[in-house]
């Protein structure tokens, strides 16, 4: 079943994103989000779908 996310936990959650980015830790964008998804309990595609609008 399809969920509503606000704006500005989906604001918040690429921010995580991004800054796992800026950290270089050299991992790759997939495992980034899917880890950051995990831990916010939101989808991967729904995580990189919102990180692909932002960029």
């Amino acid at each position: 079943m399809p969920r509503n996310y606000s704006q500005g936990f989906r604001d918040c959650a690429v921010g995580l994103v991004f800054d796992r980015f800026r950290d270089g830790s050299g991992v790759s964008r997939w495992v980034v989000i899917s880890d950051i998804g995990l831990k916010l309990g939101v989808s991967r595609e729904s995580l990189c779908r919102w990180v692909n609008r932002a960029e």
